[in-house]
């Protein structure tokens, strides 16, 4: 180990560092990607599903959102703002727990009010092999984070020897500094579905690709659950999108990170990662 690291030069390290991190970032993304689970495969159709497989609770919560946006049953409020206008149009219990909401909410609050619904959905999907279990997300996250403290490993012994040589060792604590905001970006951004849980997916959006471009109002759920809050754009229902924007701009975003995908994308996958989007 001495011979290999502690005798380089500096900038000779820095590239062999650099070399290493970039394999990282590679491995990183490779590793769940190869360990991720088959799954049981299967169309799905039911909208809080989709909505979840492709970007957890907080896609959930658009789409519900967005569905009763269509059928009038929620109308806007104060800026950023809905507000209830016909209690009794939900259709399940998701739906009516938003519904039984007072005066002016956002989407934070709707999201903490769907929040339990989105736990069950969460258990389904597992239960019908399209998600990893919760022990097997934190395993898969470790494993895809452990590249990365190698890197560190490997730079801190060198920062170490060249402290004590009296080197200058800026450049290689940013780059270890690079490598640490790297890794724990990999580790917040796994996607929990299985294969068979992204086949689903891909599926249901190839099927419904007209929702992409065309709902119509009764199909914003739907359209939403799968391509995100970004096809309400230049549509009466903007606001949806402009809320989902807000959110994530001001660091309110975090309505997300609870979510079965781990993402809040606009469109794609919704992994970031969330989810593809969140890679891996």
């Amino acid at each position: 180990m001495e011979t290999s690291f502690s005798t380089y030069l500096g900038g000779e390290f820095l590239l062999f560092y650099a070399a290493l991190l970039a394999a990282a970032v590679v491995a990183g993304f490779w590793i769940p990607g190869f360990l991720r689970p088959d799954g049981q495969r299967g169309p799905v159709t039911d909208r809080h599903e989709l909505a979840y497989l492709a970007g957890g609770a907080g896609r959930m919560t658009e789409s519900v959102i967005a569905r009763l946006l269509g059928v009038d049953a929620l109308v806007e409020g104060a800026k950023n703002k809905l507000r209830a206008a016909t209690p009794s149009a939900g259709e399940d219990r998701a739906e009516q727990a938003l519904l039984r909401k007072q005066g002016d909410f956002g989407l934070t609050e709707a999201h903490n009010a769907i929040k339990p619904y989105a736990a069950d959905v969460d258990e389904d999907l597992v239960r019908k092999g399209l998600l990893q279990d919760k022990g097997s997300r934190w395993q898969m996250r470790f494993m895809s984070t452990v590249p990365y403290l190698v890197v560190l490993g490997v730079g801190f012994y060198r920062r170490s020897a060249g402290v004590a040589e009296g080197e200058p060792v800026g450049f290689l604590t940013a780059l270890m500094v690079l490598t640490f905001v790297l890794g724990v970006v990999r580790f917040a951004k796994h996607d929990p579905r299985t294969r068979a849980g992204q086949e689903a997916l891909d599926e249901a959006r190839v099927t419904h690709v007209r929702l992409q471009s065309a709902p119509t109002p009764p199909e914003l759920g739907y359209g939403v659950a799968l391509f995100g809050t970004a096809i309400l754009v230049g549509t009466p229902y903007s606001q949806l999108h402009a809320m989902h924007r807000s959110a994530i701009s001001d660091g309110s975003g975090g309505y997300y990170a609870d979510g079965g995908s781990d993402g809040g994308s606009d469109g794609g996958s919704g992994c970031g990662g969330g989810c593809g989007g969140c890679g891996g």
